[in-house]
């Protein structure tokens, strides 16, 4: 099913999995009681797989080191996850699973971006904090990247710089 996301395939079909993986769609279902159950293991699997190859996040240094540490990782595993986030979005109005993913993602970004600023956020009072998290969240989110990258047409550092700067003018 990854492969078939990697390769376009937004929804593709257990038969489809099937021939990917050389196996038959009962041999699918043996292993997995739905496809939605299967989708629960592949993201798990591009979880597993995305998290080994990002940078660690930095929370101490300066605020510049600490917004770069923030947008290397961020920027690193938009460029990872570019195909299957694409068939992702496009499948989560008719997948559970994809939707609570991409909850818990964004929760996930919420925190790292708490802690990775939290020098300039204590700062700020309550209703402020929460609109500069909100903030920062919506510049490092896919859908930016992707205007970023795709609409914009600018290069990994270009649109990381962007990023970088957008980040320091909310502060």
């Amino acid at each position: 099913m990854l492969s078939c996301f990697e390769e376009g395939s937004i929804r593709p079909a257990a038969r489809e999995v099937a021939a990917r993986a050389r196996v038959s769609t009962r041999a699918v279902f043996r292993h997995f009681d739905s496809m939605e159950s299967l989708l629960e293991q592949v993201a798990e699997l591009q979880h597993e797989r995305v998290l080994s190859q990002l940078p660690p996040l930095s929370f101490d240094g300066t605020r510049e080191e600490r917004v770069a540490s923030l947008v290397a990782r961020t920027t690193r595993a938009f460029e990872l996850t570019a195909a299957v986030r694409r068939a992702a979005v496009l499948a989560e109005p008719f997948s559970e699973t994809i939707r609570s993913r991409h909850a818990w993602l964004r929760a996930e970004i919420r925190g790292a971006i708490r802690r990775a600023l939290a020098e300039e956020l204590e700062a700020l009072c309550e209703t402020d904090r929460r609109i500069r998290i909100a903030g920062i969240r919506a510049l490092i989110s896919n859908s930016y990247w992707n205007e970023l990258r795709t609409h914009e047409r600018l290069s990994v550092a270009a649109a990381s710089r962007a990023l970088s700067e957008a980040i320091h003018a909310l502060l």
